[in-house]
């Protein structure tokens, strides 16, 4: 089995990657209502999963386990414009709308791009900050609104990047200077954010910084002489315009006022493209496979993620010939399982199904049912196949996963995870048939408890933070405090409790935060934890539980439970 590797082909992309669902609503009409839960993996640009991620959907938050996956509930949005908000502390914030279907399991896969310093100026003084890729920013004196050293954080993100659509936030979807929606293509986008002693900043009011981002080689040819500036809105998931730049020889030159991720886009128009993609018969779809489609006459390529149903649809360009190209990257490497030449559409088009022939491979079935400790189902889990290919379980625990085998693969390595319940199973070997078929592999018991968390409910909806840190300070012998948290993006925590203790017992909290929510001192003593096993040394742990009432700073009432095993750190 080959370790999770993406490439998507192609030069340019300069068409929406709003690619998602077998939906076939118009790019810009308003959208049904319908039912959809999110589920899939973070990972950050090695390939490496992102544990305590931050998922958002529809104002309903979930955290990625320590495989970097994650499934959300089932909620309400627009089969047009479905968002789906990431963030984590060090990686910068991502956020896209996607196309989904009614009562689906829309499958995701996302890299996060880590914040990096890439140069720092005096805020008195100004200066000239050079990002690695080309961008370089010029501020004036006085840029931000702070004082003092102002680091610089930023990513550029080069348009010929064959895994763009993996970390690029939104799906190229955009709001002109007339409030009209658009579609974009585009000549390079930059990622940036300042910050002070005090924390993140911003540019001054009336101040402006001077961008310059680089025209790439493949794309001089086509570059306009001048080009709108986009910025993007997360919680948009939209590029919205404001302002221009010019081209100054192999550069586009432009100002901006604040900072985020910024665009040279061109539009394009577009008409939608739709279809579902099988192995072998209409029985088997092929989830989460690449789909793209590249202009035979421009290279111009859009590409998509297959679902759990095997769907995709989104925009490609209108009137052009394109040639499609599927893809399975996680199981298949670079390996073209699919090519065929289609178009031009003048309108939006549901494509034949198309079915995958299995001569070039073999496909092996892995089936089962995951139950917890008392043999029922598991309502919320998935399994891990090797190191990369995730296959979810529904309600009643089942899953079915066809495993492409594009190299001789005779065994892998298979764990199921529950993670309502922070349980996990064994590791087992399970022997791949040489010609294919099916492997039912029945209960699979998730049973074994995780070995940190933070488990909470507040107001009635259920977190989990893996991996938390816990400490103990000893000030002068005379105070205790314990101290267990989970880290979230920014300068923020999902959780952080603190309280007095020297052996297992039930204690007021000193500090208390939960979900950004601020509690004022007076509200500390309502919540109490009951220690129930003090970790004396490091590498011991911390395990009790934890409930009570607080009012928040805005004066709303919240209601907490939870609990908590963590490893001492400090």
């Amino acid at each position: 089995m080959k370790n999770f590797k993406v490439a998507l082909i192609g030069m340019l992309l300069l068409s929406a990657l709003s690619w998602w669902a077998c939906n076939k609503e118009n790019l810009t009409s308003g959208g049904k209502i319908v039912d959809v839960a999110f589920a899939g993996r973070i990972m950050d640009e090695t390939g490496a999963a992102i544990a305590g991620a931050q998922v958002n959907v529809g104002g309903k938050m979930v955290l990625t386990d320590d495989n970097g996956v994650f499934r959300t509930e089932q909620v309400q949005l627009p089969d047009n414009d479905a968002i789906l908000k990431v963030s984590k502390t060090g990686y910068f914030d991502f956020s896209r709308a996607y196309f989904v279907e009614d009562e689906a399991l829309q499958t995701v896969t996302i890299q996060l791009l880590r914040r990096i310093q890439v140069g720092s100026f005096n805020n008195a003084s100004g200066g000239t900050v050079n990002i690695p890729g080309g961008v370089s920013l010029k501020f004036p004196a006085n840029t931000a609104d702070a004082s003092g050293t102002i680091r610089v954080y930023a990513r550029y993100l080069n348009p010929t990047d064959e895994e763009l659509g993996l970390f690029m936030p939104g799906d190229l979807r955009a709001i002109d200077a007339g409030g009209e929606e658009q579609t974009l293509g585009t000549f390079g986008m930059v990622a940036v954010e300042l910050e002070s002693s005090a924390g993140k900043t911003q540019i001054a009011t009336g101040k402006e910084v001077e961008l310059s981002m680089p025209i790439v080689n493949t794309q001089a040819a086509d570059a306009p002489a001048d080009i709108p500036l986009w910025y993007f809105d997360t919680e948009k998931a939209r590029w919205i315009e404001e302002g221009t730049a010019q081209k100054v020889g192999n550069k586009y030159v432009g100002t901006v006022k604040h900072f985020s991720f910024w665009n040279c886009d061109v539009g394009l128009p577009l008409v939608q493209l739709s279809g579902k993609v099988y192995i072998g018969d209409l029985e088997h779809p092929l989830v989460g496979a690449q789909v793209q489609l590249t202009t035979t006459a421009t290279n111009w390529p859009s590409y998509a993620t297959t679902d759990a149903n095997g769907c995709f649809s989104g925009g490609v360009i209108k009137d052009a010939e394109m040639v499609l190209t599927i893809q399975s990257f996680d199981q298949c490497g670079t390996q073209i399982l699919y090519t065929q030449t289609i178009g031009p559409f003048s309108s939006n088009t549901m494509l034949q199904p198309i079915i995958l022939s299995s001569s070039a491979f073999e496909f092996t079935t892995i089936s089962g049912t995951l139950v917890d400790c008392n043999g029922q189902p598991v309502t919320n889990g998935y399994i891990r196949l090797s190191a990369s290919e995730v296959a979810f379980a529904d309600e009643n625990g089942v899953f079915s996963y066809d495993l492409i085998d594009c190299g001789g693969v005779s065994s892998i390595i298979v764990q199921a995870f529950d993670l309502d319940n922070l349980k996990e199973s064994p590791l087992q070997t399970v022997a791949i048939p040489a010609n294919g078929g099916n492997v039912a592999l029945g209960n699979i018991t998730v049973c074994t408890g995780l070995d940190e968390y933070i488990q909470y409910t507040l107001d009635g909806q259920t977190f989990t933070a893996p991996e938390p840190y816990g400490g103990l300070i000893d000030s002068m012998n005379t105070n205790q405090t314990i101290y267990l948290y989970r880290e979230a993006s920014g300068t923020t925590t999902i959780i952080s409790l603190s309280f007095n203790a020297s052996q297992p017992k039930t204690y007021p909290m000193t500090y208390f935060s939960v979900n950004n929510l601020g509690v004022s001192q007076a509200q500390m003593g309502n919540i109490t934890t009951n220690l129930t096993t003090f970790a004396a040394n490091v590498g011991d742990y911390f395990m009790g539980t934890f409930s009570g009432s607080f009012q928040d700073n805005q004066g709303v009432n919240h209601m907490i439970s939870g609990s908590y095993r963590v490893k001492r750190d400090y």
